[in-house]
């Protein structure tokens, strides 16, 4: 009987699942035309289906060619950073799928200073490497193997003194091992970097264990992808009778190699889909089906999974508790509402359609029953924890919902949110919420948080909130000043108020307010206008994007007294005034807010007066008529005597020559 084993570690890496599902979600939201920079994933079936649903695959030189509405997507393995740049200038939309290990790779080279050499292990031609050297501001170079290395330094010099070295995340763990050591005796003085992505050197370890042990050795994957090849090249060291397909079609053209076989290893680049593994799987096992006596397919139909094995199964039908899953043998999988999610009130019609695939762990079986206990949560908590790690790399911000409050005897301790089935701690110190105030407000919320500290052994982890926080924070400040003209207007709450304006929060940043910006008159202290929480209406009026200061103004022609003034009044006018100050030579009364005028003591009364106080006070309601307005000096003369005269035409004009004699006589004084 042919035994079949496919490797645990085949198929899609985080990395790469993690660019499917951002591609397949902006799919069904349709948010514009989605192109593709170059392949998304290294498989070209694969590819070929994201065109059928209408994704369209461009190079670097059609970015300028793209309409308004498009989307441009970075594929796993990354893209320059002079791309980046270009399609930034541009104003394109793009999403970068980038994985999270190949980002910090970006990150490192980028943090280097101009005379640092940057030494990289892998394939020059790759865009994984091609995105890597992009970041290098000084010298760069790439080698492919220590065979390479040799061949550019054969008398072993030594021709920088600070260097660093990082690796193709792809890359085979024994010949980076046997680089890094010629590296060092080169360089003395290099800077390694450990960027192998550890998921990749597990399928290679787990690769070569099964090649060993087999008499026939197939690597699935597509012919492009990086680490599909050294998948084949580690299989082939150790097991002659390999070789390498793309699909299960191709088994057409090696139905001997199979039959011949008794164990025959399967295993598969990060870039192959799930369903592909599973074709090749069905159509090897009914190759090999072919040459068995009756007995042995009689044994083989009544063939039982074992505890702990992983398998992808068809979803027969769901139900609110639970999801029946055909398995492919004798036993009916059962996959219960608590192996799936932790979460409650999951509608599972939702996550499940009759003819899904789902990959599943078997656990307990009945053999009365017929059926098989399944979960498909300890498959997540491994695909999860791989995520937490991957972004403990990054830096990467990671979602999920507050389950527990923990309490201990000095208070509150933190909180447990969710990050799938995994659960991750939230010291109380980094939730965001200050002390002494009740963590209850969290439990069930959202929230976005970065991993500060991973235990692989323990599998556990410690987020941040706090940090989250500060990162958002901060990219949106980025963002701010990266777009913010002089000029700009904003609706902004007023935060704080100082003896010499006030700050103004614009969402992302604050602004500061002058005292003079308040008011066209005169103010002692802000809040004679403003309350903390008030809304008001502001713009740029400076801006130093390098300091990352803000002046606001608020004075506008719009709002200035004076043109108000001149649109809605005329000179004769009577109106109703408020006095708001007294002295010796006359009063000042307002007619509406920052807009007052002087009545000089002549005009007060048609009988002398010894001085304004004798019969006016501050706050007193009059009625005045405006006499004269000076716009380039900005004086309004306004009368009370001219109401109270009964006279003639030529008494009024007398009044007005006076009132106008009087503005100019007490010019000085009224500016005072």
């Amino acid at each position: 009987m042919t035994e079949i084993t496919v490797s645990e570690y085949s198929g899609f890496c985080f990395g790469v699942k993690r660019a499917v599902d951002m591609i397949n979600k902006s799919i069904e939201e349709q948010s514009g035309r989605i192109y593709c920079l170059g392949e998304l994933i290294h498989n070209r079936i694969f590819n070929e289906s994201l065109k059928k649903r209408g994704v369209s695959f461009i190079t670097a030189s059609e970015i300028d060619s793209l309409p308004e509405d498009a989307v441009v997507f970075l594929r796993a393995h990354g893209t320059t950073k002079q791309i980046v740049e270009h399609l930034e200038s541009r104003g394109i939309r793009y999403i970068d799928a980038t994985c999270p290990y190949v980002s910090k790779i970006h990150k490192v080279v980028d943090a280097q200073p101009m005379e640092t050499a940057v030494i990289v292990i892998g394939d020059e031609h790759h865009p994984e490497v091609e995105g890597i050297m992009s970041h290098a501001k000084g010298k760069g170079t790439v080698f492919a193997d220590k065979a390479a290395i040799d061949d550019s330094h054969p008398n072993g010099e030594i021709d920088e003194s600070d260097c660093i070295l990082a690796v193709q995340t792809t890359y085979s763990g024994a010949e980076w091992e046997r680089c890094k050591e010629r590296i060092k005796e080169l360089y003395p003085n290099v800077r390694v970097f450990e960027t192998i992505c550890n998921v990749t050197e597990s399928r290679q370890k787990k690769t070569r264990e099964l090649a060993e042990k087999s008499d026939l050795a197939v690597i699935v994957g597509g012919r492009n992808s990086s680490n599909t090849a050294k998948l084949f090249a580690i299989a082939s060291e150790v097991c002659s009778n390999s070789f390498m397909i793309e699909s299960a079609n191709e088994l057409d053209n090696h139905v001997e190699q199979i039959r011949s076989a008794t164990k025959i290893a399967i295993a598969a680049g990060a870039s192959t889909p799930s369903g592909i593994i599973q074709e090749v799987y069905n159509k090897m096992a009914d190759i090999a089906r072919e040459e068995l006596s009756f007995a042995e397919m009689l044994e083989q139909s009544f063939k039982s999974l074992n505890t702990g094995e992983r398998v992808t199964g068809i979803v027969l039908a769901v139900n609110p508790t639970e999801v029946k899953v055909d398995l492919g043998t004798k036993h009916t999988g059962i996959l219960p509402y608590d192996e799936i999610t932790a979460e409650s009130g999951v509608n599972l019609n939702e996550l499940f359609k009759v003819g899904d695939e789902v990959e599943v762990i078997c656990g307990k079986f009945s053999d009365s029953d017929g059926t098989v206990l399944l979960s498909k949560k300890k498959i997540d908590m491994h695909k999860y924890w791989e995520a937490i790690k991957a972004a403990n790399e990054s830096g990467e911000l990671i979602e999920g919902t507050v389950k527990e409050i923990i309490k201990n005897e000095k208070g509150y301790a933190g909180v447990i949110a969710l990050y799938g089935p995994n659960k991750v701690f939230i010291p109380a110190s980094q939730t965001g919420v200050p002390k002494g105030e009740e963590l209850e407000t969290l439990r069930g919320q959202k929230v976005s948080f970065k991993i500060i500290d991973v235990n692989d052994q323990k599998k556990r982890a410690v987020g941040s909130i706090k940090a989250s926080n500060r990162i958002s924070r901060k990219a949106a400040e980025e963002e701010f000043f990266a777009n913010v003209q002089e000029g700009d207007k904003f609706e902004g709450k007023v935060r704080a108020l100082m003896s010499y304006g006030a700050f103004i929060n614009l969402g992302a940043v604050d602004g500061m307010l002058h005292i003079s910006e308040l008011s066209w008159g005169k103010l002692k202290k802000p809040e004679e206008v403003l309350n903390i929480g008030d809304t008001v209406n502001v713009f740029i009026k400076s801006v130093d994007k390098e300091k990352k200061r803000i002046s606001l103004g608020y004075k506008t022609e719009e709002n200035d007294p004076w043109n108000i003034f001149k649109n809605n009044y005329n000179i004769g006018d009577v109106v109703d005034a408020t006095i708001v100050s007294l002295m010796p030579f006359g009063a000042f009364a307002e007619i509406f807010p920052d807009m007052d005028g002087l009545i000089h003591i002549s005009q007060i009364s048609d009988k002398p007066i010894p001085n304004p106080a004798s019969v006016l006070k501050i706050g007193d309601k009059v009625t005045v008529k405006i006499t004269a307005a000076d716009f380039e000096r900005r004086r309004l003369s306004l009368s009370i005597r001219a109401l109270l005269e009964d006279a003639e035409a030529p008494a009024e004009e007398a009044t007005e020559a006076n009132a106008e004699e009087a503005t100019e006589a007490n010019a000085e004084e009224a500016a005072e």
